[in-house]
């Protein structure tokens, strides 16, 4: 067993631990994690360790008997170490990310390095521009790359790690945009995507020929296929496809044949994750976020699908999810975290059963400190069956907190998810509740959930946070005058969007890199087939100046805070712009901040505290938590 200290201090870099104070000091929630990826090497003999650091990312090479530094990468600062994977027992591959241009934050640069086990042999593999597919099963020296040409289809390419030379032919993607779906073998046998324009995806099955053949239409068949994998003797193909009502299904299917049968479709919840064996990569389990996590086995007689679920025994209501496995599968690593648990690892030993404590992905962040996290369902004003999140902090002790209700973003299938969330476990610690709302056009609830949203935005989906709103109100734990609005992106817009519709229910609302003006957004957005399609499924045909909050800001009484990357491309700066603009035009006075460098979300540590700090006083001021020191947290 070794601590975080240990690796930070091999690496020159500092770990701080938190006070013991109730209240966590802020930088303890914006500091990155003490590591990152935990891998251990086929051969069981060393440990592959990421370490995020203020400006980089680092990369060290553990020797298990002893944990002492057997190599390491380090690059300058603003270049991470990213995708770290074993090769073989002596040999790891990995790419990196960068800062390009103004844009603050990292972007991967295409190159491949290699490191030995050692540190020797330092060196990138390849030149070009690609991205790391896959390791090989049984390979030493070879790993598949896709290549992207310019104007063409990717390619997928298999290279020698020697050299960076391709080994055979390449595999060329029947569509422009998509993904290469590999038997255990590493044989390329499937593929899914888009053609240019198109919002609906295509699924292929490659021929012994190498020819593609298309065996699905979401334009035609009227539902998406994901493939996920196959058993262990690549026979059976495994597909989630979607249903017309409710969850999604999962299905084998019998590639010869062209046949497909249901194996389990849960009643409420689509399927999270898919599990497989680390010695022959078939699937083995399926994971649902069914507000805490579920597990249903697909081969109950596997040997590791039965030590997940000793996992699962020993960690309940936490996702225990394996990492790496040793060659033989003896030794297993599985990362446990929960809703108070921002993470840690765990060895084990598959032949004795015995699990051992490795090391906590962040020493700053005691679960004991955090404050639980508890799913509920509510019936919307229309009957539709609605799941959110609430999280209490823990000085409240059961009596009503200010609320801050927080929306997501998306919001076609993105949805919150029980779990570790740093903005929503200091906000608890500051005395915050937090509410957060699946509502109809999430993710994870089937395909007619999600188009339940279709012409609904500032309407049905706006009701069901309102609902939930007086969920929390009817269940004790908030009151009117003191709940609080604020979301990213879409949340940002639902946020307004709430403040318009239920004048007096809102104290306030917070917007950050929101969508203000649906007039301009389609304007900007009808350039591309695809941006206009979805666009015009997604909002439907209404009245656009009638759902802008940017066009409606007259109706807001409260105060508003706004926050903004100039450099976002996906809800440009002119969106924020356009908010504060229609409320100085109504005589109110927003607080806006705006960050230069930053695009849909910041990643600089200074302009992440400035905001925090700009979110907590604003929640001080408007809902009751000005009595907390200033000096506390800054």
């Amino acid at each position: 067993m070794f601590r975080v200290t240990f690796i930070l201090l091999l690496l020159l870099a500092d770990a701080g631990i938190a006070r013991a104070s109730e209240e966590i000091p802020l930088d303890d929630f914006l500091a990155p994690d003490d590591i990152g990826q935990l891998l251990i090497s086929p051969d069981g003999e060393h440990y592959a360790v990421t370490v995020p650091m203020q400006d980089r990312t680092a990369l060290a090479i553990l020797r298990r008997s002893d944990l002492k530094r057997s190599g390491h990468v380090m690059f300058r600062a603003g270049i991470h170490v990213h995708d770290v994977r074993w090769v073989n027992d002596d040999t790891l591959v990995y790419t990196d990310a960068r800062r390009f241009g103004k844009l603050a934050r990292p972007q991967q640069s295409g190159t491949l390095y290699r490191i030995r086990a050692d540190g020797s042999d330092s060196r990138p593999v390849s030149r070009e521009w690609v991205r790391l597919h896959d390791t090989l099963r049984g390979e030493d020296d070879l790993v598949q790359v896709i290549r992207y040409n310019s104007g063409g289809s990717p390619r997928l390419a298999r290279i020698r790690l020697a050299n960076g030379d391709a080994v055979g032919g390449q595999v060329k993607l029947p569509v422009p945009s998509g993904s290469f779906h590999a038997d255990n073998t590493g044989a390329i046998r499937f593929a899914s995507g888009y053609k240019f324009g198109e919002i609906r995806s295509r699924q292929f099955q490659r021929e012994a020929s190498g020819k593609w053949r298309e065996i699905n239409s979401e334009a035609s068949s009227g539902v998406a296929w994901n493939f996920a994998g196959f058993s262990a003797d690549n026979q059976t193909a495994y597909l989630i496809i979607e249903h017309a009502e409710g969850p999604d299904g999962f299905y084998s299917y019998d590639p010869k044949a062209g046949t497909r049968k249901l194996l389990f479709r849960h009643p409420r919840v689509d399927i999270g994750r898919v599990l497989r064996s680390p010695v022959d990569g078939g699937v083995i389990a399926l994971e649902y976020f069914d507000g805490k996590p579920t597990l249903q086995l697909v081969a109950p007689r596997d040997p590791f699908a039965k030590a997940l679920v000793r996992m699962a025994k020993a960690f309940p209501e936490a996702y225990v999810t394996p990492t790496s496995y040793t060659r033989d599968g003896r030794i297993g690593i599985y990362f446990v975290s929960s809703d108070v648990n921002s993470g840690e690892y765990y060895r084990v030993d598959h032949d004795t059963g015995q699990a051992a404590f490795v090391i906590a992905r962040s020493e700053r962040l005691a679960p004991d400190r955090m404050a639980p996290m508890t799913p509920f369902r509510f019936k919307a004003r229309d009957g539709l069956e609605v799941e959110g999140l609430v999280t209490r902090p823990r000085v409240a002790a059961g009596q009503t907190a200010p609320l801050v209700v927080m929306p997501h973003g998306g919001p076609t299938n993105v949805f919150d998810q029980w779990g570790f969330d740093r903005e929503v476990q200091l906000l608890a610690n500051r005395g915050y509740a937090v509410l957060q709302v699946n509502f109809r056009g999430s993710g994870n609830y089937g395909r007619a959930f999600r188009e339940a949203a279709n012409g609904q935005w500032g309407a049905k989906m706006q009701d069901d946070i309102t609902d939930a709103t007086f969920w929390a109100i009817d269940q004790g734990i908030a009151e009117r005058g003191r709940i609080c609005l604020y979301g990213a992106s879409y949340g940002a817009y639902a946020s307004m969007m709430g403040l318009i519709r239920e004048p007096g229910l809102y104290a306030c609302g917070i917007g950050n890199v929101g969508l203000y003006d649906m007039v301009e957004m389609y304007s900007d957005q009808k350039r591309t087939r695809s941006g206009r399609d979805y666009f015009e499924t997604a909002v439907g045909n209404v009245d656009l100046a009638s759902i802008s909050p940017a066009r409606m800001a007259a109706k807001i009484r409260v105060p508003v805070l706004l926050g903004a990357g100039v450099l976002d491309d996906t809800t440009p700066l002119e969106q924020t712009r356009a908010m504060q603009k229609g409320l100085e035009n109504a005589g109110q006075s927003p607080e806006v901040a705006l960050y230069e460098g930053e695009a849909h979300g910041y990643y600089l540590r200074k302009n992440q505290r400035d905001w925090a700090q700009r979110v907590l006083r604003f929640l001080d001021t408007q809902i009751g938590q000005a009595r907390r020191p200033a000096a506390a947290t800054e």
